[in-house]
Order: C-alpha cells, then sequence, then structure tokens
C-alpha cells in the first residue's frame, strides 16, 4: 500500500541520501543517475520504465521542500535538470543516515 503522498518513504530516503552524497562530494545529480544509484546500490526500480517514478518522487521532495531543481541553462547543451539537497533535506539526515552509510561505505570499495 502507498504511503500518504506528504510522507518520507525508504525510497525518498534513499533519494535524499543519493543526492546528500552527491552534493558533498561535489558530483551532480540529475533523476537519470539517481535511478541508476537506486538501481546499482538498493537494488530497486530495475526495470527501466520504472524511472519515471524516481521522478515522481523527486516532484513530491521538492514540493515538501527537502530539494531544490536547478534548471538547465538556455545557452547550455546539457538539458538536465539538477537536484541539490535544502537545508531542510538535511535537517532529515538523521532518518537518511543508514542508506548514506550504505552509499559512502560502497564509494569506499571502488
Amino acid at each position: 500500500m502507498p504511503k500518504p503522498k506528504g510522507t518520507c518513504g525508504s525510497t525518498k530516503l534513499k533519494i535524499m541520501a543519493i543526492i546528500c552524497l552527491n552534493c558533498d562530494s561535489e558530483d551532480i545529480s540529475y533523476g537519470y543517475n539517481i535511478w541508476q544509484s537506486l538501481k546499482g546500490q538498493f537494488h530497486i526500480y530495475l526495470n527501466d520504465c520504472d524511472v519515471r517514478n524516481v521522478y515522481h518522487h523527486l516532484k513530491e521532495l521538492r514540493e515538501m521542500e527537502f530539494l531544490e531543481k536547478l534548471e538547465p541553462d538556455e545557452s547550455s547543451e546539457d538539458t538536465r535538470s539538477l537536484y541539490l539537497i535544502t537545508e531542510k533535506g538535511r535537517g532529515m539526515q538523521t532518518k537518511y543516515e543508514p542508506y548514506l552509510k550504505i552509499l559512502q561505505r560502497k564509494a569506499l570499495l571502488l
């Protein structure tokens, strides 16, 4: 059963952990690479059509003001929208910390 709108389930917390780690390591976060991380690191959303679910979660996280979306620069050839974690999102770190630790541990192994 889906969680009520406006709540943070495990998938949203994993997304926040991915974006937080990327921000801290000065890497970029955009929908497709967030989906790839979910698929590769957490083994969820394994089908190509599941990428749309990630965008749905990103939209809801923005509505909850946990993420900020940066639209692509019109003069750039890169058309990806980038996602950053907000201060309010960082305030949720205790909730997504277990997922952040998994990502950090796996990054050390690479």
